[in-house]
């Protein structure tokens, strides 16, 4: 597989195998935490945690972009990734955000497709790298795996359709508290420009910048440098609700 060989072909400082023990204890965790593989036992979790390559990559790396040939499916250990796609203007379109535990990739037997699309980590990651060989000798010796995964395929899709639809017909106040209620954390919403919330959301950043000012004026945000504070959370999910 083409993608699998240029990872292990890029320099040490971009991407590194992780081998050894802890590789295998790394592994083994991230199946755990992934929906994918909930529910099986110790035995079944190290007979496939045993199978898979892990790799890190740093922060603005692009994983994957079009054109790539062959299938990988990405399971995310740490870190935050961001999928988005290039308009024919030169617009970027922001598809999804992705922290650990979620799985990302083209697969057609997962009904994954990366088609047209670009993922790129928005801080240091770990990952965990899957074939198709891989995932289909999984599901042959772990049923419960393909349950699982027609359970998170039709939660994904109900996802999308979410996201069209707000894309559509939500006003950019609606979509924005939306969007700043689902990436909060602890009370901040960290590490993103308004450029990126845009993306996000599919609108200018000015248009986002205006957005935030009302709201702070509002009283329901302090905006510093590259973090937000929610001061009214309530306020918030009013705004977001008044769209729907």
């Amino acid at each position: 597989m083409r993608f699998l060989t240029r990872l292990g072909s890029r320099p040490a400082t971009h991407l590194q195998r992780n081998i050894g023990v802890e590789a295998e204890r790394l592994r083994a965790t991230l199946l755990l935490e992934n929906d994918l593989f909930r529910g099986l036992g110790p035995e079944e979790m190290g007979d496939i945690a045993q199978r898979l390559p892990m790799a890190t990559c740093r922060t603005g790396q692009v994983i994957y972009e079009p054109g790539e040939t062959g299938e990988a499916l990405f399971i995310l250990k740490s870190g935050h990734i961001r999928l988005y796609r290039i308009a024919p203007d030169g617009r970027k379109l922001v598809l999804a955000t992705l922290g650990p535990g979620t799985a990302f990739g083209d697969m057609s037997v997962l009904g994954q497709s990366m088609i047209g699309s670009f993922a790129e980590a928005t801080e240091d990651c770990t990952i965990c790298i899957m074939s198709r060989v891989d995932i289909e000798q999984i599901i042959l010796e772990h049923p419960r795996v393909a349950i699982r995964m027609v359970e998170l395929l039709s939660g994904r899709l109900r996802e999308a359709e979410n996201r069209l639809e707000q894309m559509a017909f939500a006003p950019v106040p609606t979509r924005l508290a939306r969007l700043l209620l689902d990436l909060e954390q602890s009370g901040e919403v960290a590490g993103h420009s308004h450029q990126d919330l845009a993306e996000m959301i599919g609108t200018s950043r000015e248009t986002v910048s205006r957005a935030l000012v009302e709201f702070k004026t509002e009283g329901w945000l302090e905006i510093d440098r590259r973090c937000i504070r929610v001061l009214d959370r309530a306020a918030l999910e009013d705004v977001a609700e008044s769209g729907s």
